[in-house]
């Protein structure tokens, strides 16, 4: 049986690599849905339920209002989500799926999606608290870093001589 610290090793290799086969996946859907990989993940991220608000929407995303603002004019002329009422504050819009498009989607996402089902009810009750416990702490940790990658961005550089 391999020592922890083989298995952190084996866990921090495996983890891009996850991370990549997962985007080369979201990019095939994308592809065959013809909506670019950050059209697709507004969408799951609407569809999930994460929200609904394009002001949260566009800071989930990464994008500025307005460069969300175009984005979602693009995935409204392909059917994929429209703009509502907030039924609480008329003022304010949501965006929702539409569902014609998200029977596709579901359709695509199934086989992995079942995979992940039944590699997950395999895992005992201390294994899935460790995991959802990483995933989050790693999203949080992910998050940080975009924000020192953004951060550092908007520093001037050195000029060098």
């Amino acid at each position: 049986m391999p020592h922890q610290r083989e298995l952190a090793t084996a866990a921090a290799l495996a983890l891009p690599r996850f991370v990549s086969a997962t985007v080369r996946f979201h990019t095939a859907v994308a592809d065959r849905l013809g909506v670019t990989p950050a059209e697709l993940h507004c969408l799951q991220l609407v569809h999930s339920g994460a929200t609904d608000s394009p002001t949260e929407l566009a800071r989930l995303l990464g994008m500025t209002t307005g460069a969300f603002t175009r984005m979602l004019d693009r995935m409204e002329r392909a059917r994929l989500v429209e703009r509502a009422p907030d039924p609480a504050d008329r003022r304010r819009l949501r965006v929702r799926a539409l569902p014609d498009r998200m029977a596709e989607l579901t359709e695509l996402y199934a086989p992995l999606a079942q995979r992940f089902g039944e590699r997950l009810a395999a895992f005992d009750r201390r294994q899935l608290t460790a995991l959802v416990s990483f995933l989050t702490d790693g999203e949080t940790a992910a998050d940080l870093a975009t924000q020192q990658v953004d951060e550092a961005a908007r520093q001037p550089r050195e000029i060098r001589g």
